[in-house]
């Protein structure tokens, strides 16, 4: 298996990737395998030298002390039930790493609507955020100050702090870290330079300096919780004066947990996760390979909330032909891309009507192996293969695959891609490739010109939309057949819109001297016949009557180069499904009758 080892103490060039036997569960244990690691502040101070005298681990080891998965295998003594469950776990260390062995007794099981990444981002938060909160006994309308509050642990106690009644100030470092404290309920955000007032209670995450600013501003009689390092050193607090003003501190004992205890503080993380009252904001989520990025983020103090390592990727696959009930979300080995390829960190996928009729042909029958759906996508780069030099990671992209856009993760040629505009959304980007690319090729292939007079059968749907913006753009007019609650949206567009049905050669009242066919309804006959001659018809839905009239059918089959998006040329998304319910993203796509495409995003699935 693959492991993150600290080779030696330094900075985070020093994680390298190595390989590791697969651990195996000893008595009262279990065997994870990992979907996501927590990375913590300490994990990268530890790296760097700092606190040898109280962690004295020597080089080489593997860090990492929180984890989310699935249990796959157990030890003696362990009750077979939990083989297969999806956990959150809390391990003595080796957490950067594909498989990893945890005490039975600091598992806890994820609750199905908490997806990996959430669980994982919270199973030393949670915990840690319950205990401080509770221990501070808030009462309504006590004065709060949470120092490090746009971190993971400052945004949680935020959110409990006010939910408990609490008037509460977050002080951070930085705007977008202010902006999530104040997201996350603070009535006031406040830089460290600003540290004034009186407190009831302090949570100080920070320690140093600003912890020793933050004590002096608790009132007589409050509390002060020292449970952060992140500066180097605890709080500067004067004992003596604490005992004159009867302010009792708090230190790291808060945050630290006998097995049953965080036990029962982390699944009641969980609870309150699946209720949506405990959530803390993730800044970071790279996968495994990239641990020194995360570690570099920590570092610099700029990271909003949690950074994570993704370990596995989550994919839409199906093993039978069939309806759409065969679509299964299924957790996968994190892909890796090849010579000339990029793996794309999917935001947005678009169906289009191949996917459901290569997953609906010959129902019944089984595939040769899981598949994958999905050609349409739009991401960010998240590795590169070998020999690809045109792409950095992090580029924001858009493009075609051969199959899998579906998916938290993809594999694309770097060929095939291009670079999102930013003037379009991750779903506006995923929804153009295929659209854009037939339309472009069939209006080259129409040899259309300005002046021309262009018909389109479905002119709503993807191919015919962006036929018609390129069209009207290039100076031609559009004519296009489509539903009548299209028909206002259409004039909009500039295109000059007829219904559907019998009658349709009346209601084309001028000449016609080109037809894009994307509707397959039978109206090829008329084409020809409107157009004068099938060279100046297209079809790209009508394959038989294209071979009976001698219209030029236009598939467009296979993986396409990149399409730059052109400017102005917008699609409209229809309906937008979260990756889970990829089954009903392809019922609405079958059922028909929309306006542009329908989209499946991955902000449930993947942290964005």
């Amino acid at each position: 298996m693959r492991v993150v080892e600290v080779t030696k103490f330094g900075g985070p060039e020093v994680l390298q990737v190595a390989e590791a036997p697969d651990p195996v569960a000893g008595p009262g244990q279990v065997v994870i395998g990992v979907s996501v690691v927590d990375v913590m502040s300490i994990e990268a101070q530890l790296r760097a030298g700092w606190g040898r005298e109280w962690f004295p681990g020597e080089p080489p080891y593997v860090p990492g002390t929180g984890v989310a998965g699935r249990v796959v295998s157990v030890g003696d003594g362990v009750d077979a039930g939990w083989t297969g469950r999806r956990v959150a776990a809390l391990v003595s260390g080796g957490g950067y790493a594909e498989r990893v062995v945890a005490d039975v007794e600091t598992v806890v099981a994820v609750p199905d609507g908490v997806p990996s990444w959430r669980a994982a981002a919270l199973v030393q938060v949670g915990p840690a955020a319950l205990s401080l909160v509770g221990a501070a006994e808030l009462e309504p309308g006590a004065r709060v100050l949470v120092t490090g509050a746009g971190g993971a642990l400052g945004l949680a106690l935020v959110r409990l702090a006010r939910a408990a009644g609490a008037r509460v100030t977050a002080a951070a470092h930085g705007a977008a870290k202010r902006q999530a404290a104040a997201g996350a309920g603070a009535g006031e955000v406040i830089g460290y330079a600003d540290l004034a007032g009186a407190f009831d209670v302090v949570f100080d995450g920070v320690g140093g300096d600003v912890g020793g600013t933050a004590f002096r501003l608790v009132r007589t009689g409050g509390r002060f919780f020292a449970h952060g390092v992140p500066s180097g050193s605890a709080a500067a607090v004067d004992p003596a004066e604490a005992e004159r003003r009867g302010v009792r501190v708090i230190g790291m004992e808060q945050v630290q947990f006998a097995p049953a205890e965080f036990k029962r503080l982390a699944e009641q993380s969980m609870e309150e996760a699946a209720a949506g009252r405990l959530t803390t904001v993730v800044g970071l989520a790279v996968p495994l390979e990239r641990a020194r990025e995360a570690h570099a983020a920590l570092a610099a103090r700029e990271l909003v909330g949690k950074a994570l390592l993704l370990v596995t990727a989550q994919a839409v696959r199906y093993r039978t032909h069939g309806g759409a009930e065969v679509l299964e979300l299924e957790e996968i080995p994190m892909p890796r891309p090849g010579p000339g390829e990029v793996r794309v960190a999917v935001r947005a996928a678009a169906v289009n009507p191949l996917d459901w009729k290569i997953r609906g042909s010959d129902p019944g029958t089984e595939t040769d192996g899981p598949q994958g759906t999905g050609i349409e996508l739009a991401g960010t780069i998240d590795a590169l293969g070998p020999g690809v030099t045109e792409w950095r990671l992090g580029r924001p992209v858009f493009g075609q695959v051969a199959t899998g856009a579906a998916a938290t993760h993809a594999i694309a040629e770097a060929s095939a891609l291009a670079p999102k505009p930013d003037t379009l959304s991750y779903e506006e980007a995923a929804a153009l490739p295929v659209a854009l690319g037939t339309a472009r090729r069939a209006l080259r292939d129409l040899g259309l010109r300005s002046g021309h007079t262009l018909l389109i059968h479905a002119v709503a749907g993807g191919v015919g939309l962006a036929a018609a913006q390129l069209a009207i753009a290039r100076g031609a007019r559009v004519v296009g057949t489509a539903s009548e609650r299209h028909h206002d949206f259409l004039r909009g567009l500039g295109v000059h819109p007829v219904p559907y049905g019998d009658g349709l050669e009346e209601r084309i009242d001028e000449p016609i001297d080109r037809v894009l066919d994307a509707s397959g309804r039978g109206e090829l006959e008329l084409s020809v016949k409107l157009a004068g001659d099938p060279d100046k018809v297209i079809t790209i839905a009508d394959p038989a009557g294209a071979g009976r009239l001698g219209v030029r059918f236009s598939s467009g089959g296979g993986v396409r180069a990149a399409v730059p998006a052109e400017d102005g040329v917008r699609m409209p998304i229809a309906e937008v499904f979260p990756l889970e319910r990829a089954a009903d993203a392809h019922r609405r796509s079958e059922e028909g009758h929309f306006r542009g495409k329908i989209l499946m995003n991955t902000e449930a699935s993947l942290p964005h």
